[in-house]
């Protein structure tokens, strides 16, 4: 009687374990699921923990409707026969959601998920529809790339982490209420059409954008990091309230690029770069007119006919300027480098006409005058004719010499 009693008990207290462990979630260890039988056993549990991979031509559709909320890493990839993945109840990702490499997939359903730590949406070339209905309020880092998307339906949040767009070719149009970017933003090489409007954007640690046709930054005021804008098609770029960028400028192989407009820039951490931008011939004063600081360098090759830099009062590094352009000359930075404004240890300025710039590392001797590797050979007009003469004479000389010999010798012979 008593046995039967403790038996009952122990029965009881299993049970509520066990209906305890279903109410609060599932944890796992790490977990390998190929069989659609496994995804009913995944399905039963409202809060996934641990990590999860779930691979294979087996399963057709991955429907996980109960799951509410991820605290691990669920990791979906590599698989040729899932076409369709549903989460339509989950609210909130605290660990990695990556699905990755479903060559068939097409759909993806997020309705009510309003909050991930890490999406990474990569290489899911059939994918043309995902459904965020609530909308993304929170992210620290999203990635979507190599999609059939023509919709970006992350439109919602106004800070993350890390966003990166990339080589979504159907994306013609991304315009985001984004305030902050705490790490790096990413906008590359989707339709080579694409308008980008980040009209909202303040302050971004990283900003990189390639291969569109407009962008607008309005009210961006701060790049912590560097600030990169390549193998775009748009005429023009501005962001005249952006005062300062910690690390580099990049403006590289923007074809069409006729003007730049970051007027109110004052201190460039790193590098100003600018290069294969094959119409810009005009970095006048609007350009870059408060640009006081370079603590890097300053590279920039092109067919420039003017580049100003009216405040600048301070390169750090090396400077490299070349003009294609027989209208522009150096005369301004030679007289920078002469105060020793320009500070590195190599100075450059060369176009077809200048005859006052300066090439070849340079640097101050103990007593203050300047000495330059570069070397450098001319003769003037009296040691070019000494030179001359002094050859001439020698010529002389040996011509007399040889005639004598000659005389002596046909007088020798007669007597003999």
């Amino acid at each position: 009687m008593q046995l039967k009693s403790l038996f009952t008990l122990a029965l009881a207290i299993g049970t509520a374990t066990v209906n305890a462990k279903v109410q609060s979630g599932c944890s796992f260890s790490t977990t390998t699921i190929t069989d659609p039988a496994d995804i009913a056993t995944l399905n039963a549990c409202p809060t996934i923990d641990g990590s999860i991979e779930i691979t294979g031509d087996e399963i057709t559709a991955l429907l996980l409707p109960s799951v509410q909320e991820i605290d691990g890493n669920i990791n979906i990839f590599n698989s040729s026969s899932i076409v369709t993945v549903s989460f339509n109840g989950l609210t909130s990702v605290n660990g990695t959601l990556a699905i990755q490499a479903l060559t068939a997939l097409n759909s993806i359903d997020f309705t009510s998920l309003q909050v991930v730590n890490e999406l990474d949406l990569v290489s899911l070339p059939s994918l043309a529809g995902l459904t965020i209905v609530e909308g993304i309020q929170k992210a620290n880092s999203i990635q979507l790339s190599d999609t059939a998307l023509s919709v970006l339906p992350f439109t919602t949040f106004n800070t993350v982490g890390v966003l990166n767009i990339n080589n979504n070719k159907n994306i013609s149009s991304i315009n985001l209420p984004l305030e902050t970017v705490t790490d790096t933003l990413l906008l590359s090489f989707n339709n080579d059409h694409a308008e980008i409007v980040l009209d909202d954007l303040i302050w971004a640690s990283n900003l990189t954008i390639q291969d569109v046709s407009s962008v607008s930054l309005k009210n961006l005021t701060a790049v912590n990091g560097s600030l990169i804008l390549g193998y775009n098609t748009f005429t023009q770029v501005a962001a005249d309230n952006l005062e300062t960028v910690g690390v580099n400028v990049e403006i590289f192989a923007n074809d069409d690029l006729t003007k730049i407009s970051l007027s109110n820039l004052t201190t460039i951490g790193g590098e100003l770069r600018l290069f294969n931008n094959t119409l810009l011939e005009n970095v006048g004063n609007s350009s870059f007119e408060s640009l006081s600081k370079i603590k890097g360098t300053l590279n920039a090759e092109g067919n420039f006919e003017n580049f100003t830099l009216p405040a600048l009062s301070q390169v750090a590094g090396d400077f490299n300027l070349i003009s294609t352009n027989d209208d522009f000359d150096c005369d301004d930075f030679d007289a920078l480098h002469s105060a020793s404004k320009i500070q590195g240890h190599n100075y450059t300025c060369a176009s077809p006409s200048s005859s006052s710039s300066e090439s070849g590392s340079s640097s101050k001797t103990a007593s203050g005058s300047e000495s330059s590797s570069g070397s450098s050979s001319s003769s003037s007009p009296s040691s070019s004719s000494s030179s001359s003469k002094k050859s001439e004479a020698q010529s002389n000389l040996v011509s007399v010499s040889m005639v004598f010999m000659t005389l002596i010798g046909t007088v020798f012979t007669m007597l003999l």
